[in-house]
């Protein structure tokens, strides 16, 4: 079962004006398929999950915006659309699993707490070996002496692997993972990435993957959608973007990657790495034209006053960017 999110567009008040954090976003996740959602911090990437998950500050407001999950459509305009989704259909993983955990509470605490909602006619024996399963299923090593353990006795990736275990529990129809390996060494990363797509797998879940690195989203996710200054700029298919870059912008971000196998001077002050001169534009003042023209290095005159609508990329039906250089003349 497809989720679809539509016409998604955020706005923030402050005293110095309403800043746009999201237009018009719209994307698809399949059953069993991770979207990596993509693009510098400031992007709007970790709106769009609050926005999905009802979590958004109070000075935010949802303008327009629509989702269908497990076979429902809400309407994400309405206060607390989602909250009854929470803990059940919709599950979330945070960048910092130190955050997500409650520090006076124990691991088993914090899973039981998960089944009690989803479990109310268990027994508390039930409930407590469930707790120790999931532990398990997430490769976590001792799990029954993890569930007396308090948060801060286990490391970072453990207590990731607890958050995903919770995860586990609920057996979401859509689990949003925003940016859930920020505060993890690299070898630990690519355990927890590991854990998720293997909890995609046992669930067939649609997954939510919120990230700055594309090199993440190509080697975990099938399909991509690039996020600049609250617009999308581009989607389709992992492979298809990797075949056939349709916007600037994904290009940059791919020429800013750099590959473990990358040759390195031993003289540090030789090494050079790609970055993408300028700033994001004011999201209280959205600029005319193209969103991305004052940093791109292949803008024309045109850009400078229409927008563009998305455009076909060739390489893949759902392929799509919106940049004036693909229009067909």
């Amino acid at each position: 079962m497809t989720v679809s999110i539509r016409n998604l567009s955020v706005d923030y008040r402050s005293s110095g004006g309403t800043a746009h954090a999201l237009r018009d976003i719209s994307f698809d996740i399949g059953k069993s398929e991770m979207l990596g959602l993509v693009g510098e911090s400031g992007s709007g990437k970790s709106t769009v999950a609050f926005a999905l998950m009802g979590l958004l500050a109070n000075n935010a407001r949802v303008v327009s915006g629509q989702a269908d999950i497990a076979g429902h459509t809400y309407d994400l305009t309405k206060t607390n659309a989602t909250a009854g989704l929470r803990g059940r259909t919709l599950a979330m993983i945070f960048q910092d699993p130190m955050l997500s955990l409650n520090p006076v509470f124990t691991i088993g605490a914090h899973l039981l707490e998960v089944l009690r909602r989803i479990m109310p006619d268990a027994d508390g024996k039930t409930r407590l070996a469930a707790a120790e399963d999931a532990l398990a299923k997430v490769k976590l090593s001792d799990p029954g002496r993890r569930l007396g353990q308090y948060p801060h006795e286990l490391s970072g990736g453990m207590r990731q692997r607890v958050v995903i275990a919770m995860a586990l529990l609920v057996k979401p129809a859509l689990l949003i993972a925003d940016e859930p390996t920020t505060a993890l060494d690299v070898t630990v990363e690519s355990q927890i990435m590991r854990e998720i797509v293997d909890l995609r797998d046992r669930l067939e879940c649609s997954v939510l993957l919120i990230t700055h690195s594309l090199g993440v989203v190509t080697e975990y996710c099938d399909r991509i959608a690039v996020l600049y200054a609250g617009e999308r700029l581009e989607s389709g298919s992992v492979g298809d973007v990797r075949k056939s870059v349709g916007h600037p912008y994904t290009r940059m971000l791919l020429d800013c990657e750099v590959p473990l196998e990358r040759t390195r001077s031993p003289r540090v002050s030789e090494n050079r790495f790609t970055v993408i001169g300028g700033d994001l534009p004011d999201p209280r003042h959205r600029p005319e034209g193209c969103i991305f023209k004052d940093r791109c290095d292949v803008a024309f005159a045109e850009c400078r006053t229409v927008v563009p609508p998305d455009f076909a990329v060739s390489g893949g039906a759902d392929h799509q960017a919106r940049c004036l250089r693909l229009r067909v003349s």
